[in-house]
């Protein structure tokens, strides 16, 4: 779904944000951002301290209760929101809408502020605030927040199931990427949708998406996400 299809003006080395950097899709964010040219300074927020260093890596601990003092004063071009908690780990619907609405609405308003124009964001394919299931309602919120805010650039990628090694175990999720090992060679057409795909992949196309500066609000399926890597 696009909106508007022209450019920013590129620039040659852009600053980032990124809120969930230790997750499937943020650590291999993270880890592309710090090795891509276009990037000289990276900000990173995690909840206990990150085991590596980089010279252009700038480690924010913190967490939603105290997120605005670290980043007030914090300008960048781009912010990239992978943040995502499960029900296991936050049973309590009202806490599992803070971490993966509030909070991260929380810091895109902050870096608004301060000049951010770029806007990229995990959200998951099924996404709809109409949607009678828990998470794929609460994805859809999430969405409709980021839109609300009006950025000059805002990307939203649904991905499917995801693919990549996590550093917890999911037992249901791992049986889930098993079964589409097989499924995925029967998904055709617009069902190709539902593929699960690499969280490598979601992560390049995430960076490549944002350095294009595309205005307006856009949203990307599987397969665009693919044709971004």
């Amino acid at each position: 779904m696009y909106f508007c299809s022209w450019n920013i003006m590129s620039k040659k080395e852009n600053t980032a944000l990124v809120l969930g950097a230790t997750g499937l899709i943020g650590k291999e964010l993270l880890s592309y951002l710090l090795r891509n040219n276009k990037y000289d300074m990276v900000y990173a927020v995690s909840r206990k301290p990150l085991d590596f260093k980089n010279d252009k890596l700038i480690n924010i601990v913190a967490d939603q209760n105290n997120i605005r003092n670290y980043i007030k004063e914090i300008q960048v071009d781009h912010f990239f929101n992978c943040l995502g908690t499960t029900k296991s780990k936050t049973p309590d619907p009202k806490e599992y809408y803070k971490i993966d609405l509030e909070y991260p609405i929380e810091v895109a308003k902050a870096l608004k502020e301060n000049g951010c124009y770029n806007i990229n964001i995990v959200s998951s394919i099924g996404a709809n605030p109409q949607s009678k299931n828990f998470y794929l309602r609460l994805k859809g919120d999430m969405e409709t927040a980021f839109i609300n805010l009006n950025f000059s650039s805002t990307s939203i990628f649904r991905p499917s199931i995801l693919l990549g090694k996590r550093n917890e175990k999911r037992f249901l999720e791992d049986i889930s990427k098993a079964i589409m090992h097989i499924i995925n060679f029967f998904l055709i057409g617009n069902l190709r949708n539902y593929k699960s795909i690499k969280a490598r992949t979601v992560a390049t196309a995430m960076v490549n998406i944002a350095l294009s500066n595309k205005l307006g609000t856009h949203i990307y399926l599987t397969e665009e996400i693919k044709k971004n890597t």
